[in-house]
């Protein structure tokens, strides 16, 4: 489906692994056109991608055909092996009335794959009932880089961070740009730092916080929306990385972070938060029990107080798992047995 820079970036290292591993691999885009307008309820959202999904694979020969997200599966019908490659399922992100057309069309397509590939063990845990008879195989979204990483192109070490706070609101309501901003201000921390916020444009992030009669913040920059290479540098040169969100389908840009050598201050978000175990066996402190400003302000002062040299030496150990030559042998030794292709 490719609608988010994530779910693109997902699809280019998977055919990037393929690749490595000698095989030939397509990505198919799919165009929602105008019917994209329709967009505005979940429901019609996954009827109109899933449309869409199926008319780009129409007519389609391969080997095995890899859905790099549930909703591109919905509608499809294919002749021979399939996967389902996703962040998290419609069981578990398209609750209530509005969801449950997705969730019984999962059910079927999820059930008659031949492999599923979640993208982490958040993801593998909430797979339908259902489908749990299907071989499922994590396969990691590969984090590049490290604090250390290409100094050659002057991105910052730990000992160079000349960014206090970061945050990525791109989806503000989603985001939590309202109790983020809130924290920062109860956290009192806006007298004395400065907090870079991505992903949103100043106006559009102050009206949505005039909607919730917040004040524009003190100590707060826009940086509208960066390319993923600018956002990585971003993250190179960043303290604290904060994330306030109601909910996580994955969480790229926190194990992004980590990665980075930043201290990961965050809400136990609702979804398959795949960096949550790994941020709270670093620093529970650094863990905001609750969706609310006065939590997340206390869990951002201790984000300053943290050690940055060892809580990122410590990092780097628990993100083994997720760099591309782990993954690489994952897919090399699990996924293509899986799937009949060796």
């Amino acid at each position: 489906m490719g609608t988010t820079p994530g779910l693109r970036g997902a699809d280019e290292a998977f055919a990037a692994m393929a690749q490595q591993a000698s095989f030939s691999c397509e990505i198919v885009n799919v165009s929602v056109g105008k019917s994209g307008s329709l967009r505005k309820q979940s429901m019609l959202t996954d009827v109109v991608e899933a449309r869409a999904a199926r008319n780009a694979a129409s007519g389609v020969k391969a080997r095995v055909i890899v859905y790099s997200t549930v909703t591109a599966a919905l509608m499809q019908n294919p002749k021979g092996k399939y996967a389902v490659r996703f962040d998290s399922p419609a069981a578990e992100n398209r609750p209530g009335a509005s969801g449950a057309w997705s969730r019984r069309r999962e059910t079927k397509v999820l059930s008659n794959a031949d492999v599923l590939l979640p993208w982490g063990q958040a993801a593998l845990k909430l797979i339908p009932q259902e489908a749990r008879g299907v071989p499922a195989i994590p396969l990691h979204v590969p984090i590049e880089g490290g604090p250390d990483a290409d100094r050659s192109a002057s991105i910052a070490g730990v000992g160079e961070r000349d960014i206090d706070a970061l945050a990525y609101a791109g989806y503000p309501e989603k985001r939590g740009l309202d109790v983020l901003i809130q924290a920062w201000q109860t956290s009192g921390l806006d007298q004395k730092r400065r907090l870079r916020v991505t992903g949103i444009e100043r106006g559009r992030a102050l009206e949505f916080l005039k909607k919730r009669k917040i004040p524009e913040p003190l100590g707060v920059e826009w940086s509208g929306l960066l390319e993923p290479g600018q956002f990585r540098y971003t993250l190179s040169r960043t303290r604290v990385f904060v994330n306030a969100s109601r909910r996580e389908d994955h969480g790229l840009s926190q194990l992004e972070a980590l990665a980075a050598g930043a201290a990961l201050v965050t809400t136990i978000s609702e979804g398959p938060y795949e960096a949550l175990p790994l941020a709270t066996k670093l620093d529970s402190r650094l863990i905001a029990p609750s969706q609310t400003a006065q939590s997340l302000a206390f869990a951002l002062r201790s984000g300053f107080q943290v050690d940055l040299d060892d809580y990122s030496a410590r990092a780097q150990e628990l993100l083994e798992p997720y760099r591309p030559a782990a993954i690489q042998q994952v897919f090399e030794e699990q996924v293509v047995p899986a799937l009949g292709l060796r």
